[in-house]
């Protein structure tokens, strides 16, 4: 398992532990990947190698990203890889599908067959003699599909049905790149990963790819400082030749020295388009590093914002995590307040998020839970409190109370306790049970 997360971290540059914590819409998706990726790592027959969120340029100006890429003996496999739940409903040609759930409003997405098309054709412009096979896996195991598919190229399925599929696949093709080919193949496409890579410096001692990224953050950062000292002289100069336009333009009037303004007029435009020239330049500049350190910014567990701003005023303690069945584990617990001026609010999204040791992923609905508050006349109202005990819940799918790594809450909202019941910030988090 250990070295699973490894090879996918060297691959991803991303922490599967810490996105299963996180657990947001990313962690998800990550998970969704990792899992495919455990997969794959441990079946695959034959010769291959795997890339990762692949940004493959489909224009000068625009790039699609691919999820999963296996590099083959027999060819190129690209996976779309969606960690959904549900049951799907669909045709392989549609522009959308429908995620149908029992308890909660259907959701539309786009077709991922339709995605995977213009990564197929992204990869068929770089190699275009090149074997090309279309998957679409779903990870979750609350999944259900009712997708109807047309095009016997084309896999649509589930992570359980994935290996009987592929090694069917790899069997009816062609066994014809050797390892050099396909090492020459992976190390054209790399440039396109995320993968943390080793640098050489001009001593030729290696470093890590954090450490290569620091100083070109902090050139782009002295790059900005001068633009901004550029911007101030640029303000200066604009104030200095508006006065001059305003002296000129009087002394024209006075004087009827039309040519001579004229002439003044052509050199502050000269002048004045420079200087915007050189705003614009300075915009761009931010702009460019803005997304530049946006593009490596990394959520981890400790300064996960979802978690820390509720754990701020709220806490859990009094857990009693028991076994109940062959099948299930009951949960209960209380959550205190630190402080009588902020309260909790379920809303109905909120749910347990519940993951094992083996790292496995499990949500459970609140179902309406409230929390008994025990002030007279409940005067905050229904699902504000600010402390008690929440109602004893059973986690299906989990035999075992050891098994379980951590638990928490989601979809919190923190609010003003206040007429207004003002709302102070939503979508927040707290961990009622860790095993650490």
């Amino acid at each position: 398992m250990d070295d699973t997360k490894n090879v996918y971290k060297s691959l991803t540059n991303v922490d599967i532990d810490v996105q299963r914590r996180i657990w947001d819409e990313r962690g998800r998706g990550y998970y969704g990947e990792y899992l495919l990726f455990s997969k794959l790592y441990q079946f695959l027959p034959g010769n291959g190698k795997i890339l990762m969120n692949l940004n493959i340029p489909i224009s000068a100006d625009k790039t699609t990203e691919i999820d999963l890429l296996l590099i083959h003996e027999t060819g190129l496999y690209v996976f779309e890889i969606k960690h959904y739940k549900g049951t799907i409903y669909g045709q392989d040609t549609e522009r959308t599908w429908t995620q149908y759930f029992r308890t909660a409003p259907n959701e539309s997405f786009r077709n991922p067959v339709l995605q995977n098309g213009y990564h197929l054709r992204a990869l068929n412009n770089i190699f275009p003699s090149m074997p090309l096979n279309s998957f679409v896996v779903f990870t979750n195991d609350d999944c259900e599909l009712r997708i109807s598919n047309s095009n016997p190229d084309l896999c649509i399925c589930r992570i359980n049905e994935l290996e009987g599929r592929l090694l069917n696949r790899i069997r009816q093709s062609e066994y014809k790149y050797s390892i050099d080919k396909i090492n020459d193949i992976f190390n054209q496409l790399s440039v396109y990963s995320p993968m943390q890579k080793k640098v050489e410096f001009s001593d030729a001692e290696p470093v890590s790819f954090e450490a290569w990224l620091k100083p070109i953050i902090e050139n782009l950062e002295k790059e900005k400082a001068k633009l901004q000292l550029a911007k101030k002289d640029y303000d200066r100069k604009s104030e200095e030749i508006a006065k001059r336009q305003r002296n000129m333009l009087l002394a024209a009037a006075v004087f009827a020295m039309g040519i001579i303004a004229i002439c003044s007029a052509v050199s502050i435009f000269t002048i004045n388009k420079n200087l915007i020239i050189q705003k614009q330049s300075l915009a761009e500049k931010e702009k460019e590093l803005s997304a530049f350190k946006q593009n490596f910014l990394h959520v981890d567990e400790i300064n996960n914002e979802y978690i820390t701003s509720l754990a701020s005023y709220f806490s859990a303690s009094e857990q009693k995590l028991e076994p109940l069945t062959n099948d299930a584990v009951t949960f209960a617990a209380t959550i205190y307040a630190e402080t009588d001026v902020y309260g909790m609010a379920l809303t109905e999204s909120t749910r347990y998020i519940v993951m094992t040791r083996e790292g496995k992923i499990f949500e459970y609905n609140m179902f309406g839970e409230s929390l008994r508050y025990s002030r007279i006349g409940n005067i905050i109202g229904k699902g504000i409190r600010s402390y008690g005990k929440l109602s004893e819940i059973q986690f299906y799918g989990i035999t075992n109370p050891n098994e379980i790594e951590y638990i928490k809450i989601t979809d919190i909202q923190l609010l003003k306790l206040d007429m207004f019941r003002t709302i102070i910030k939503d979508k927040l988090e707290l961990e009622l049970y860790s095993a650490e």
